[in-house]
């Protein structure tokens, strides 16, 4: 089996400079989730039909395995579009069509619409319909119990059509011998003079051929196109609740689901607990009964079971089982905390890695170190990774105390079990079990406010 994709649209009404289909929503474009729906339903080789500056398409699906992509060099309308994808497709084939701008589409569809149309009785196209009394921009599809006879896009419709109920979605299943055929035949005698692929099933129909219609009473969101900025939100709030719903079906709790953004690809374990107003981007995974505080924004971040993350940001870090960071920490890239951490307010972890149980309540700022199990990092507390040219390193032992307001000037290293005076300025390594301390003895002048 194969598919037709079509992703040529130049999507002029999105007034952006970013190709329509690649128009994300919740961490995916919108081509991807058609993509992965027709590799949902089995179908492993996939052209997708792209128009001028379609190289971003390719890179946005370059993961993405059986996807090949065919140029449609002048926008001539849907069925120019399928001739333009269609050098993959032999006589012996099963081709289903599917448009790039409609992410909603589900696999449990498209898998019912294949088993009827490979149970359709030696039908050559099956067109798939909707239950639609309003049409409004969708064509619609006219039949006879189930035998096609026609589909009139919305534009051309005259006063001397008869209502119908059912509309037309764009999704089509062709013996591709009858696709090739009918694609040959095709004229563009029509108000916008494209070539319309809603043409080719009743060329079928006037040789002779059998093309029946697929009912489906599916919400109407499953089959939303997309066009403007203002359906592509509409999307997002849709895929939002289909993502929010799962992930709540399995377990998670949400206090109040409809504040809550999750990608798509992110991975959440029973028992976790989530807030209003998160975000979770990209890969994130967290492990079951953490839970996420209100507001915090997490990107491809690993959170382990029992954590809690609070009014927080995480980017591409790592989070130790039964650690606390937050409220308003800042976890960089490569920021990876141990078990049983406190990573508090107004604290920032950059490139680093907290030992287990080690903890920093608030104020401070850990970048390009390593940092032992038992720490106690404390407020106001930096190390200097930068000496304006190069980033450096800094490392401290096991069970080692950093007082308050503590420099330490990277490179250097501080032993097992120190103990680093509040206020001092490190500059050279401390041995294990020693005192640092660098600051200026205390001067008090009697009566000089006087």
């Amino acid at each position: 089996m194969k598919a037709i994709i079509l992703a040529a649209g130049e999507g002029k009404r999105m007034q952006s400079d970013l190709q329509k289909v690649m128009h994300p929503i919740l961490g995916k474009p919108m081509v991807r989730y058609v993509a992965d729906v027709a590799k949902d339903a089995g179908f492993n080789d996939i052209t997708v039909v792209v128009g001028k500056g379609g190289d971003e398409i390719e890179k946005g699906l370059a993961d993405c395995e059986g996807i090949s992509f065919a140029v449609q060099k002048v926008p001539l309308g849907t069925g120019d579009a399928v001739k333009a994808g269609a050098g993959r497709i032999a006589s012996d084939d099963d081709v289903l069509v599917l448009c790039g701008d409609m992410p909603l589409l589900t696999g449990e569809f498209i898998k019912n619409f294949v088993e009827f149309a490979k149970s359709g009785g030696g039908a050559e196209a099956v067109v798939a319909a909707v239950y639609k009394p309003e049409p409004g921009d969708f064509g619609r599809v006219y039949d006879d119990n189930g035998e096609f006879i026609e589909i009139v896009e919305a534009r051309d419709i005259t006063a001397a059509h008869s209502h119908t109920d059912w509309a037309n979605t764009g999704i089509y299943m062709f013996k591709g011998e009858s696709l090739l055929r009918g694609l040959g035949s095709l004229k563009n005698t029509n108000s916008q003079q494209e070539y319309y692929l809603t043409d080719v099933p009743k060329i079928l129909r006037e040789e002779g051929k059998r093309v029946r219609v697929f009912h489906s009473r599916e919400d109407l969101s499953v089959f939303t196109g997309i066009n403007t900025q203002i359906q592509l939100a509409e999307a997002a709030r849709f895929m939002r609740e289909r993502i929010n719903a799962a992930h709540m079906t399995a377990g998670v709790r949400m206090f109040d689901p409809s504040t809550v953004f999750i990608d798509s690809a992110v991975k959440i374990s029973r028992g976790v607990v989530i807030y209003p107003g998160v975000i979770l981007e990209g890969n994130c995974e967290i492990a079951e009964n953490a839970v996420i505080g209100a507001n915090s924004h997490l990107k491809d971040t690993f959170v382990g079971a029992g954590a809690g993350v609070r009014q927080s940001v995480c980017v591409s870090a790592k989070i130790g089982a039964g650690s606390e960071v937050g409220p308003f920490a800042y976890l960089r890239p490569g920021a990876v905390i141990g078990e049983e951490c406190r990573v508090g307010n107004f604290v920032e972890v950059k490139n680093s890695t907290l030992g287990n149980g080690t903890k920093m309540a608030h104020l401070a700022y850990i970048g390009d170190a390593d940092v032992g199990s038992g720490v106690n990092y404390s407020c106001g507390a930096i190390t200097a990774n930068y000496d304006g040219t190069k980033k450096h390193r800094t490392k401290i032992g096991d069970n080692a105390f950093i007082g308050s307001n503590v420099n330490l000037i990277a490179p250097v290293e501080i032993g097992e079990n120190c103990l680093v005076a509040a206020g001092s300025t490190i500059t050279d390594d401390v041995p294990p079990c020693a005192l640092g301390i660098a600051r200026e003895r205390q001067c008090v002048k009697l009566n000089y406010v006087k």
